[in-house]
Parts: C-alpha cells; sequence; structure tokens
C-alpha cells in the first residue's frame, strides 16, 4: 500500500484530473459492454418474438453506441497528454534532484544508476501511468460491470461465473507475490550490468591494449548471463499466471453456455436473456485471462516508479537555485555588489578543532586546526590519500566537520546557506570539465547573470566574457578557431586539448572573481608550454585572493605565503 500511495501522490497536481479522465474512460467502456449484451438480448428476442418494437429499442441502442465509441477515443488522447506532462515535470524533478545531491551519493553510486532512473526508470512511468494502471483497472471494472449485468439477466449463471472470479482471484494473488521480487532482482541486475558497460566503454582503450582486459569482458559476459537467466525467471512465472487464467476463464465460458441451454431447453430462460449473458461471460472471461498479466505489469511497473521515487527521496544540500531563496529577494543589486566588495578585502578562514572521517573508516582529521589570513596564500602538500583534496570538499560543504567548526570572515559556514558560500569561492580542479556547448557558454558558467540567459552567453556578458578570456590566457588560441567564442565545444571538452580546458576553466575563474580560491593540482598532467601559461594565468588569478592550493609539486612554493604538510 505504501509504494501504491507513493505511485500516485507523485502525480501532484495532475492527481484529480487523472482520476476524472480515468473514471469516465472506465464508465464509458462498462457502459458500453453491457450494451452490447443488451443490444444482443433485444434483438434476439425481437426475432424470437417477432416484435418490432424491440428492434426499434436495439437501433436507439446502436445509435448511443456509435457516440460513446466516437467519445471514447478522445478521452485516451486527453490521458496521454496529461501523461506526457507528468513525465516532463518529473524528468524535470529528477533533474533538479539530481543537482542538489550530496557527495555520498555521487561518490557511492555509480553514474549508470542516475542515468537510468532519469532515463529509462522515469520513461517507464508514462506507460504505467497511461496504459498499466487503466488495464488492472480497467479490467477489474469491467469484470465487476459484467457480473452484475449478468446478475440482473440471471442470478443461476451469474453464481457459476462469480465462483469461477474468486478462484481465478486466489489464483492470481499466489502467483503474484512472487512476482515483485523477481521484479526488483531484475532491475538491481540491469543497474549493475549498465554500470559494467559503462566501465568497459569509458576504457575502451585499455580493452585494445591489454590481454588481461579478458578478465573485465568475461564478468560482463557473466553479469548478463545472470540477469537473462533472472529475467527468465520472472517471465516464466508471468507465461504460468497468464495461461492459468486463460484456462479458468475458458471453463467459466463452456460453462455458462452450456448451463443457459440447459434452462433455455427448460423454459426458464429465452434465448435472448442467455446470448446476453454469454456475451459478458466472453468479456468477464477475457477479463479474468489478462488480469493476471496486467497486474503483473503493473507490479513490474511498480518496482521501477519506486526506484525514481526513492532517487527523489534521497538526502541532498539544501536548496541552491539562482535567484531563489536564501538572499532576501529585495536586496538591491547595489548592498549585494558592497557586500562581495567588502568580503574581497577581508575574506579569512578559521577551522577550529575539526574531526572528520568517512564512513566505515578512521578519522582523517582529529582535532585540527589552522588559522588563514585575509589574502594569504596556503600551500597544502602532502601523500596522496591524505586528506588534502578533503579540506577543501569540507570548505566547499560537500561535507560537514563531525566535530568543531569551519568560520569564514567569522561566521560558521554552516550558518551559512551553500548559496552564500559558494558565491564566496572560486573552486579550480584537477579536471576542469567542459559541458557540451559553445566557448562563450562554458566562461559564462561564471557569471550568474550570464547562466540567467545562457541562449546567448556572449550578449549577456560582452566584453566580460573576452576580458576573463584574455586574463586567462585563451584568447589567443579561442580566437584561431573559425567560430571562436561560438565555437562548439563537445561533451567533457574532448575536440580541446588539456591546456586549453585548463585555460578556459581559468577564465571561468576571472568572471566569477570571488575572494576565497581554492585549486587542486591546477597544472597537474599538463605540457610545460602550457603548464608556464597557466601558472602565469593564474598568478594573476591569485591576486588580492585568499588562496588555497593542493599539490605534490613544489614549483609553485615561491608564490604562497606558507606550505602546510597534511599526512593523514
Amino acid at each position: 500500500m505504501k509504494e501504491l500511495k507513493r505511485y500516485f501522490t507523485y502525480m501532484g497536481k495532475n492527481l484529480y484530473l487523472y482520476w476524472g479522465i480515468l473514471i469516465a474512460t472506465l464508465v464509458i467502456e462498462s457502459t458500453l459492454q453491457i450494451l452490447y449484451s443488451y443490444i444482443n438480448k433485444q434483438t434476439l428476442n425481437a426475432v424470437e418474438y417477432v416484435d418490432t418494437q424491440l428492434f426499434g429499442q436495439a437501433a436507439v441502442l446502436c445509435a448511443i453506441v456509435v457516440v460513446l465509441k466516437c467519445l471514447f477515443p478522445y478521452l485516451r488522447y486527453f490521458m496521454i497528454k496529461l501523461v506526457r506532462k507528468m513525465v516532463f515535470e518529473l524528468k524535470i524533478a529528477l533533474f533538479q534532484k539530481l543537482m542538489r545531491l550530496d557527495m555520498n551519493f555521487y561518490e557511492k553510486s555509480h553514474s549508470a544508476d542516475g542515468i537510468k532512473t532519469l532515463n529509462w526508470d522515469a520513461n517507464s512511468l508514462k506507460d504505467s501511468w497511461f496504459s498499466h494502471v487503466y488495464w488492472v483497472l480497467g479490467k477489474i471494472t469491467l469484470g465487476v460491470s459484467a457480473l452484475i449485468a449478468m446478475l440482473l439477466y440471471s442470478p443461476l449463471l451469474a453464481g457459476i461465473a462469480f465462483l469461477v472470479c474468486i478462484f481465478t482471484g486466489f489464483m492470481t494473488v499466489w502467483l503474484n507475490q512472487t512476482m515483485r521480487k523477481n521484479a526488483q532482482t531484475v532491475q538491481n541486475g540491469a543497474v549493475r550490468l549498465a554500470g559494467k558497460l559503462s566501465d568497459l566503454l569509458a576504457g575502451f582503450i585499455v580493452l585494445k591494449i591489454y590481454a588481461g582486459s579478458g578478465i573485465v569482458t568475461d564478468r560482463f559476459f557473466e553479469e548478463n548471463q545472470s540477469v537473462t537467466r533472472q529475467e527468465m525467471v520472472r517471465v516464466k512465472k508471468a507465461a504460468l499466471l497468464e495461461m492459468l487464467s486463460f484456462l479458468l476463464g475458458i471453463t467459466g465460458s463452456f460453462g455458462t453456455i452450456l448451463a443457459g441451454t440447459y434452462l433455455a431447453a427448460r423454459g426458464q430462460l429465452d434465448y435472448g436473456t442467455v446470448m446476453a449473458v454469454v456475451t459478458l461471460q466472453i468479456s468477464l472471461s477475457s477479463t479474468m485471462q489478462r488480469l493476471g498479466s496486467s497486474v503483473a505489469t503493473f507490479t513490474n511497473s511498480l518496482v521501477k516508479a519506486g526506484r525514481v521515487f526513492d532517487f527523489l527521496e534521497l538526502a541532498c544540500e539544501e536548496k541552491w537555485n539562482y535567484g531563489e531563496g536564501e538572499t532576501n529577494k529585495a536586496d538591491a543589486a547595489g548592498n549585494e555588489k558592497n557586500s562581495h566588495e567588502e568580503a574581497v578585502v577581508k575574506a579569512s578562514i578559521k577551522i577550529k578543532n575539526i574531526t572528520f572521517g568517512y564512513e566505515a573508516q578512521k578519522n582523517i582529521y582529529e582535532d585540527w586546526s589552522i588559522d588563514i589570513k585575509p589574502q594569504e596564500k596556503l600551500m597544502i602538500k602532502g601523500k596522496s590519500g591524505g586528506g588534502k583534496s578533503t579540506l577543501l570538499k569540507l570548505l566547499l560543504r560537500f561535507y560537514d566537520v563531525q566535530a568543531g567548526s569551519i568560520e569564514i570572515n567569522g561566521t560558521d559556514i554552516r550558518q551559512l546557506s551553500i548559496r552564500e558560500l559558494r558565491k564566496l569561492i572560486t573552486y579550480i580542479p584537477q579536471e576542469c570539465y567542459l559541458f557540451e556547448g559553445t566557448i562563450a557558454e562554458n566562461i559564462a558558467f561564471g557569471s550568474e547573470t550570464a547562466v540567467a540567459n545562457m541562449t546567448d552567453a556572449i550578449a549577456v556578458t560582452g566584453e566580460e566574457v573576452v576580458r576573463s578570456a584574455r586574463l586567462a590566457y585563451a584568447n589567443e588560441f579561442i580566437e584561431k578557431f573559425a567560430d571562436g567564442y561560438h565555437t562548439q565545444v563537445a561533451e567533457g571538452g574532448r575536440n580541446l586539448s588539456g591546456g586549453q580546458r585548463q585555460r578556459i576553466a581559468i577564465a571561468r575563474a576571472f568572471l566569477k572573481n570571488s575572494p576565497i580560491l581554492f585549486m587542486d593540482e591546477p597544472s597537474s598532467a599538463l605540457d610545460e608550454e602550457s603548464r608556464d601559461m597557466i601558472h602565469e594565468a593564474l598568478k594573476k588569478l591569485m591576486k588580492g585572493k585568499l588562496v588555497i592550493m593542493v599539490t605534490h609539486t613544489e614549483e609553485w612554493e615561491k608564490d604562497f605565503d606558507r606550505v602546510v604538510m597534511i599526512n593523514r
């Protein structure tokens, strides 16, 4: 029941309209079914008793059937239109959730998990909301309405069908108990399989070069076989359910025909009533034949929907959308600018007796403290895995300390909103990621004004983008491209060199111009020429800022006021 409640709750404001269209559809379909049986009854009786009045009634009912039949497709059209709107809104919510998830999700989950939820599982809800609910409720509604009509026609024949319904229902429940468990197992296997496939594609160069790559491909084949076996078990049980439903349904139909013929021969019923009951029995038999598979399909879709809803309920950082929330929207732009300029002058960091460790690990920091003065340049050095990058993550509040405090300008960063905190900080990671789009758009990520209208980043930021690119020594190579700042960047910036990507990232940092600058190995894995150029660009960027840089090398030490060793 909990899963069903979530299933319908996440329809949000569309819930009542959804149920209104669905109920109207089911009522019309059930009415048509009863009208078909009654038309058969009246027509046969008109022939048997040579009664033209009964023919007239049947003709009027046929006209009503035609009208209802014409309305039915429109209801299904309005339903699919509504469902597509709901899935669109759900995908927006999933993407926003993805943007707000904390670092625990990204470090513990494979990227394939998020992609599958956002794409496959969300898309499956379209079929579930449009078809699967309709199939299950439609079968139940048609079965109940047919049974009621049959009771009105002939309680004795209806009793036979009722007994078949009860027996079939018990069989459906018995088989359905294992269906959900199998569906969940298959879904988990599909995620693991997608993860292994993603790993294979990401490391295809290694697979082509090294003979030992067969180990990886063998694991993929084994996982694929496991998922296939699990799917076959699920399909087998679904087929068994459908087969039993068919046998039970057809047995009930034959029983109704035989019983009706016997009663008609004894004069207890007219042939029109027998025809009406048999017509409804055929519909009831069809319902019983397909109800099992419909329930199985709906159960499987509930599992997929549950994955979507579980994803939406994951813990995340506080909401941070541009133009929302934390700062008073009534504040004037001038006050915000003055506040930023004041922060540039006095930005300081004080780390007081912090303790932090990842789950199931010993503490990386324990009762550790340091003071960093305004505009001080601090270099963090130490061995790999010693906690250098972790310190930057704590300062950015990707994680919160477990004890102690971190203060910026005398304020605990936990008292600042995520938006306020990260507006104060520019972060240049070791591998700077560029998004698919133009070079101008990738630089403009550093400007809130530009982000507000990314359809034309150059028009929004104007000379600022070009100025930032020049300061980062990126303008020279950008202007050599035929499209200049409108040159399209491939996903991840793979059509640019490492040095070019890094300089675009530095240009982005110049555009943001925050009072605090964090850098994590900004010049590693670059050729000497690119490293020298980036060194000069970063020297410009560091002027007037509080800077913390994580590095293994010693070549930058002369540009820093202090070097701190961290070996945890």
